[in-house]
């Protein structure tokens, strides 16, 4: 072990940000990488990121950024090539979670060195998948 209490850590990025998923998506509907701060089955997750799929990819352009559903929104932001989707509850206020992603991206942009966004090519993310990672679970706490 790493001397860390992932459970406790994730617990408080969860108060901190009010989140309850954040999912990396591809444009072709691929999953890149995705953490839950709330208790889930795996047939939940398996749901919520069924429903990602199906009701973010389709979306023109200029439509809103944010889909109700059930229990909790989908608030997402298109990055280059990825979607940053985060699922909050239905009570928390949709532009507060939107500047949120931003800082989010903003984190792992100034992590990968790049200063373009480079963070949200797929190819970043995916070969420095570990340090994308630590970002989705430190940033929060910070926010």
């Amino acid at each position: 072990m790493d001397g860390y209490d992932h459970a406790a850590i994730k617990s408080k990025a969860a108060a901190a940000c009010g989140w309850n998923f954040i999912v990396l998506m591809s444009r072709q509907g691929k999953i890149r990488l995705s953490e839950f701060f709330s208790s889930y089955t795996d047939s939940q997750k398996k749901r919520i990121l069924r429903d990602i799929a199906s009701d973010v990819l389709p979306r023109q352009a200029k439509m809103c950024n944010i889909i109700e559903k059930g229990e909790y929104k989908f608030v997402y932001r298109r990055y280059a090539s990825l979607y940053f989707i985060v699922g909050a509850p239905v009570e928390m206020n949709e532009l507060i979670v939107l500047e949120q992603i931003h800082l989010f991206v903003e984190a792992l942009d100034g992590y990968f060195n790049s200063g373009k966004f480079c963070c949200c090519c797929v190819l970043c993310v995916y070969y420095r998948i570990g340090l994308a990672y630590l970002c989705f679970i430190f940033i929060p706490l910070r926010v």
